[in-house]
């Protein structure tokens, strides 16, 4: 809008003349007159000057106005207005005074031309209007009048009297219209109207002076302004039309599509005219809609030859304005219209250029998928036909375009959704974005159409990033591989070759586990082509690491460690850490083989390579300890057991912090065994035991030990693995009794102060096993008596005692035998607190006391006696016997009460006499009985002391030897 308002102002330039001060607006009129100051050079220099439209006039007639000759003086109108002015003074005749008083309006007027816009040339100028208006007012019907009224219009023009001049030119027209000043008078009243913004009336002039055709010198700027003067009335279609004809005639001949080179063959002084020509109607084909509208008006009224130079500038004028996108509709309008045309590729070019102007990203990509989709080679445009070397420069231009705008946007949707997954917890992972296949397809396309192209493998490496990127791997490996092999040598083949290599291992990671192995092949291939390719690659050895691993997979044992062996072996930029992978795919292979010694060896470089504090060092420990282990094995298979245990053995010296070492030390331990090494056994056992409390082989390594230290002829030792096997309780009832059993017996045998707790453990943890039990309080009943404790030996005599009591029919003899002695012993160890309590005074409250111990001994002795031990028996009656005797002595010999008389001591005496006789008598009784089992053939020890206690208290009848039958016989 503001274009048109600016063209608008241009072309309506002449109506501006202000009406004061007056010498102003006589310099405007000046300029006005001569065709206007808005009106193009060309239209200046078309219509003919005042003088040539006038004519030349003849001089008067000497007899009316003689002249007289005189020096030749330079031209001086001042001088000659004065000349007039003094003619008219001397009032000649009537042709005379109008012909000078013509002359001298004229010459004002020629005047007021010639010295600009004064207060002088303002006021002649009014003189010379009043000199016409007062010819045109004496001879009103006077042919020449034409002229008149044309000088007195000019006159009025030029002091800003455009309306008075405008109906000057009127009356001219109309009273003498036939004038040959007719057409300029027409012409120059359009002018005025125009200047006036009257452009109907305007219009209607112009059209008249049109009509005149060939007989105006005014034909070709009537008709521009013409069409100016249709514009000015929004005639927009009719004002086309005019400045179609203008441009088909001023134009050079055939079909023009480009702007300027179209102007430039115009001729010069037409210049101007065409160019405004065409600058007016992509006003008015903006005005009424742009590219669309040009369609319409084409599609209604047919198409000029010059019709591609109309979308061309209308879609130029509208970029110049800024309005991208109505000039981007304006060559697309061209496309719609023509779209076979070969000028359309051209239009679409120039569609991408203005939005890209504009900075419609969008669009502009946008227009280049069309562009590339429409003239694309195989594209029905080209209807069989090549397409032009213009159109595929443009075309590879396009495509790479849009192929790094998707690229772009979708590397931009990744990354704001990876941000976007990172803040959500779980989220799932980000889906890659569409644009990056979209990508792909233009970088295809360009390797498809251009294969000389000199930057095909750069296009061919983002092709392989945009497959990459978009999800599909294996694709991308490709594309990567043919950018690092496929071509001639380029600076990013190495560069390619390696994003090949992860690619190809990217997939092989995102296939099914069923697909795995064929993946990593390629990837592999992949690994070692770029490998040999370029040997001097900065991830050679990283790649050739990662292959070595990826053949170990495979179970590629033997290429696995020949590719770790050039990682070993290679020099450069290797790494440790490389080289330690490669010593672990090397000792991990070897071990897969069997080959545990090489195995070893590359697990100890690998260890050596492995930081300390590094997270994969203890591994690689069991691994070391696992092939040093495996060799163990080897040489058990083998039947090589000191080789074995050497190797066992080896894992806790070279690995001591190893896993496997408990095993190892086992089973080290266990070759020795077999070897009967049990000195080296029992060192290895203990030493397991030291490093590995609680282990789980605990159990069976105090098993082995205590065999161990058995056959070594070390009981303590061996008692002490039995007693820990007996108080574990993961081991069954019977390991543990029998282990018990083991280790009391085998501190007996060390005659150890261990083995009466060890007896005592087991009588309290395994009763149910009678036999041993019995034999068990049997040895703590010695240990006891030995130990010299009464208390503890009382107690393990009674539970020998209990022991075969509370067995019922298990009861053994050799349970009652040892039960018997037990009681016997306890009725000696009751009859012995017996003795120890002395009847002292008062003997009524020690008597008691004695006597209830005593009775306990009794019992004692009475119970051994219900076992039918002989041995016993006697022993028990022998000492019943004593019990008595010993106890009526007590009485005779119990402390007399203090301050008895002489003969209340007698009496005293007698009393106690009568107290132990029968005591005396029971013990004599008791013996006796002894004896008597003479008779049933036995004799013993406790028998005789019973006859000698017999003959020291009967002495009258047992006192003598030889009648030691008469005193068995007596008691029968």
């Amino acid at each position: 809008m503001t274009d048109t308002m600016n063209a608008n102002r241009r072309a309506a330039r002449p109506h501006r003349f202000p009406t004061r001060p007056l010498f102003v607006l006589a310099a405007v009129a000046q300029a006005a007159l001569a065709l206007s100051a808005c009106t193009p050079q060309v239209v200046k220099e078309a219509a003919p000057p005042i003088r040539q439209a006038i004519g030349k006039q003849k001089a008067p007639d000497e007899n009316v106005l003689p002249v007289i000759k005189s020096e030749d003086v330079a031209p001086d109108a001042q001088k000659a207005a004065a000349n007039y002015r003094k003619l008219l003074e001397l009032q000649p005749d009537t042709d005379t005074r109008n012909e000078a008083t013509r002359r001298l309006a004229d010459l004002q007027v020629q005047m007021a031309d010639a010295s600009g816009t004064t207060q002088e040339s303002e006021k002649n100028l009014r003189e010379s209007i009043k000199l016409y208006n007062e010819l045109l007012y004496a001879h009103p019907q006077d042919p020449k009048n034409d002229r008149i009224y044309y000088q007195l219009a000019r006159a009025q023009q030029n002091i800003g009297e455009t309306d008075a001049a405008i109906d000057t030119l009127k009356r001219l027209n109309e009273r003498l219209p036939d004038s040959n000043l007719a057409g300029d008078a027409h012409f120059r009243r359009a002018e005025l109207l125009f200047a006036r913004a009257r452009y109907g009336e305007a219009e209607s002039e112009y059209r008249t002076v049109m009509d005149l055709k060939d007989g105006t010198p005014f034909f070709v700027p009537a008709q521009y302004k013409y069409g100016w003067a249709l514009y000015k009335q929004s005639k927009y279609e009719p004002a086309i039309a005019t400045f179609f004809d203008i441009l088909d005639r001023e134009l050079p001949a055939g079909e023009t599509t480009d702007p300027e080179a179209a102007l430039n063959g115009v001729a010069k002084e037409k210049y101007d005219l065409a160019k405004d020509a065409l600058r007016v109607v992509t006003l008015s084909l903006t005005t009424l809609g742009g590219g669309p509208a040009l369609n319409d008006y084409l599609a209604r009224h047919g198409d000029p030859r010059f019709y591609p130079l109309l979308y061309i500038a209308l879609g130029d004028a509208l970029l110049e304005k800024s309005r991208y996108t109505d000039a981007a509709n304006a060559n697309a309008a061209f496309i719609e219209r023509y779209p076979g045309s070969p000028l359309a590729p051209g239009f679409q070019t120039r569609v991408i250029a203005a939005y890209d102007q504009g900075g419609f990203t969008e669009l502009t990509i946008k227009e280049k998928e069309r562009y590339a989709a429409t003239y694309d080679p195989s594209a029905p445009y080209w209807q069989g036909r090549p397409a032009t070397p213009e159109v595929m420069t443009a075309l590879r231009a396009h495509l790479e375009d849009i192929a790094k705008y998707y690229h772009a946007t979708a590397q931009q949707k990744l990354a704001a959704a990876q941000q976007a997954q990172a803040k959500t917890p779980n989220a799932a992972p980000a889906t890659p974005p569409a644009e990056f296949l979209t990508a792909a397809q233009s970088y295809r396309r360009i390797i498809e159409l251009y294969p000389q192209d000199a930057k095909l493998p750069d296009i061919n490496f983002l092709l392989g990033d945009a497959l990459l990127d978009g999800g599909h791997t294996l694709e991308a490996a490709q594309e990567y591989s043919k950018t690092a092999y496929g071509y001639r040598p380029h600076v990013k083949a190495p560069e390619a070759a390696y994003a090949a290599v992860l690619a190809y291992q990217k997939h092989a990671k995102e296939v099914p586990a069923t697909q795995r192995p064929e993946a990593l092949k390629l990837a592999i291939a992949e690994s070692l082509k770029l490998a040999d390719t370029y040997p001097a690659h900065a991830q050679r050895n990283a790649v050739l690491t990662q292959t070595a691993e990826d053949l170990y997979e495979l179970k590629d044992y033997e290429p696995a460690i020949a590719v770790a062996e050039r990682v070993i072996k290679a020099g450069g930029n290797v790494t440790a850490e490389q080289r330690r992978i490669a010593w672990s795919v090397t000792g991990d292979a070897q071990f897969a083989l069997n080959r545990y010694a090489q195995a070893e060896t590359a697990f100890a470089e690998e260890l050596k390579l492995t930081p300390a504090g590094a997270p994969q060092r203890a591994d690689v420990v069991e691994q070391l300890a696992a092939s040093i282990y495996k060799q163990g094995e080897t040489a058990r298979s083998a039947g090589d057991l000191n080789t074995a245990a050497q190797h066992f053995l080896r894992v806790g010296q070279v690995t001591p912090q190893a896993k496997i070492r408990a095993t190892a030390e086992y089973d080290g331990a266990a070759a020795l065994l077999a070897l009967e090494d049990w000195s080296r056994a029992t060192v290895v056992l203990e030493n397991f035991r030291s490093l590995f409390p609680n282990h789980a082989l605990e159990a069976d390594v105090d098993k082995k030990l205590a065999v161990a230290y058995e056959k070594d002829h070390k009981p303590q030792a061996a008692a002490q693995a039995y007693g820990r096997i007996a108080r574990r309780t993961s081991e069954s009832t019977e390991t543990r009794e029998e282990a018990a059993w083991r280790s009391a017996s085998l501190y007996d045998q060390a005659k150890s102060t261990d083995a009466a707790a060890a007896y005592e453990f087991y009588v309290k943890s395994f009763p149910a096993a009678f036999d041993r039990n019995v034999e068990a309080r049997s040895r703590l009943v010695d240990y006891a008596r030995t130990a010299g404790n009464p208390q503890r030996l009382s107690a393990a005599l009674r539970e020998q005692v209990a022991v075969s009591d509370g067995a019922g029919a298990r009861a053994t003899e050799r349970s009652k035998a040892l039960a018997a002695k037990a009681s016997l012993e306890l009725g000696r160890v009751a009859a012995a607190d017996t003795q120890a309590i002395a009847l002292s005074a008062p003997v009524e409250k020690s008597l008691p006391r004695r006597k209830q111990a005593m009775e306990q001994a009794l019992a004692w002795f009475e119970k051994s006696a219900t076992y039918g031990y002989a041995d016993v028996t006697t022993a028990a009656t022998y000492e019943t016997g004593r019990l008595y005797q010993g106890f009526g002595r007590a009485l005779l010999d119990s402390e007399r009460p203090k301050k008895l008389s002489e003969l209340e001591i007698e009496q005293y005496n007698v009393l106690l006499e009568e107290q132990a006789y029968p005591f005396e008598e029971k013990a004599i009784q008791t013996y006796e009985t002894n004896l008597r089992r003479i008779g049933q053939g036995l004799y013993d020890e406790w028998i005789a002391k019973s006859a000698q206690q017999l003959a020291a208290l009967a002495p009258a009848k047992y006192g003598k030897h030889e009648q030691g039958q008469d005193r068995y016989e007596s008691l029968k």
